[in-house]
This record gives structure tokens, sequence and C-alpha cells, in this order.
């Protein structure tokens, strides 16, 4: 029987891996893709544009292309890009990057208005990521809904992210399902979305051996006055279903 020897070699501590920077301080952990978003600046000629201070003009309303498709794989391909960069460091521009790749398949020139705008604030906040900090690790969440105001599509948008020890562990920007017929009813399903979540990320850090036993309840924190008194009451009616 042949016999193999291995040797473990030691390479040291992470600081860079798939496109994401490793940054320890005495404080906790940085991570940030400032070196792939240079990258696609560039690739994109946006490297020399002028800086935008949000990622979104709320005062602009989408709507789908019913002419020609202006340079479509083009922008596809950077919708592809920005994808990567809002599901691994910047959850800032999710719920953007989720509206524009909508229209992928046929953009107009307003998209193409709306994609420039986030290119320009990534090129001031180049640098910008997610700061783990020592204490506190608790699992702690935010939920909203966009009912219906920034594209001609009926159904809204739901949102949602977690923290722990200060930075984001999980988020989601997406279209709903089902259709709402008020802000209330979007903010329940953009809970109920949520709430799915908190319950998959409570079972994960009950499996990690070191995590406080029993693991706290998450809270989720929601802005909407309307769908808190929902969930309060505890007497059913259709509409609560």
């Amino acid at each position: 029987m042949l016999k193999e020897s291995f040797e473990v070699k030691y390479l040291g501590e992470a600081k860079f891996m798939l496109g994401i920077q490793i940054t320890r301080t005495a404080n906790g952990y940085s991570l940030d893709q400032s070196s792939y978003i240079e990258k696609i600046l560039k690739k994109y000629n946006y490297f020399d544009c002028k800086p935008a201070c949000t990622p979104y003009d709320a005062s602009v309303k989408l709507f789908k292309n019913t002419g020609e498709s202006v340079r479509q794989s083009e922008y596809a391909s950077i919708i592809g890009s920005l994808r990567y960069a809002a599901d691994y460091t910047r959850p800032d521009i999710a719920y953007v990057v989720g509206l524009l790749g909508r229209f992928n398949s046929c953009p107009s020139r307003e998209h193409w208005n709306a994609i420039e705008r986030v290119m320009r604030f990534l090129k001031r906040t180049v640098n910008l990521g997610i700061h783990y900090q020592r204490f506190p690790a608790v699992l702690e969440g935010y939920s909203d809904a966009d009912w219906n105001t920034l594209s001609d599509d009926s159904k809204a948008t739901s949102g949602y992210v977690f923290n722990i020890a200060g930075g984001a562990v999980s988020w989601k920007s997406k279209k709903q399902t089902i259709l709402a017929q008020s802000t209330m009813e979007s903010e329940m399903i953009a809970l109920a979305t949520a709430s799915k979540e908190a319950c998959w990320l409570r079972g994960l850090l009950s499996e990690i051996p070191l995590w406080e036993r029993p693991v706290p309840p998450v809270l989720i924190h929601c802005d909407s006055t309307a769908a808190i008194a929902k969930v309060e009451n505890r007497f059913y009616n259709g509409k609560k279903r």
C-alpha cells in the first residue's frame, strides 16, 4: 500500500478573498470591496465620473421600455457586476440594483440614467464596507416595504436587513409575489418574509457551539404603525391571513 505524506503550512490570517478585503482592528473586523468596485468603474468607463450622494433619485419613476433596447448586453453586464457587490458588502445598493435588474431584457435611456447614478454613487463611496464590532453580539432586524412608488409594476417590494455586532449579516430586496392592496398589507408581507429569515438565522446561531444559549428572541423593527397594530391584534379576521 502506498503511503502519502502531507505537510500543513500556516498561511497567516486572510486579508483578501473573492474580491473582498478583510481588515482587522482592535475594535473588530471590516469587509469592503474597494478594489473590485474600482475595477468595475474602470471597466465601464465611470472611474472619472462625477460622484453622487445617493444611489437613486427618489423622484424618478421607471417604466418598462416599449421601444428599442439601448445597449442591452452592456446594461446586463453592469447589473451582474453590481449584483456581486450588493450581495456581499454593499447592502446600500441592493434595492436599486434589484429594481434596475427588472429591465435587463430591454433597457431604455431612463434606465441607463439610473444605472449611471449608481456608478456615480459607488465612485463617492468606493471604500465603504461593513464593520463588525466585538460587542454586542445580538441579532437584530429591520423590515420595510415600498408600495408601488418607483415603477409601473403593481406589486410592492419587500426589504429587510439583519445586524450582528453592529454590521449587516443578511439582507434582501425583492419584489413581492402577492398583490398588496394597501401600504399596511405590503408592510405585513415584508414582515412575514423577514420573520422567516429571522427563524433561519436563529437556527444557524443555535448550531454555533460558543453562541449564547438559549438564542435570544430576534427584535424586528418596523416603521408602519398600522402593521404593528395588526400584528399585536390577536383577533382573527379575513384580512389577517
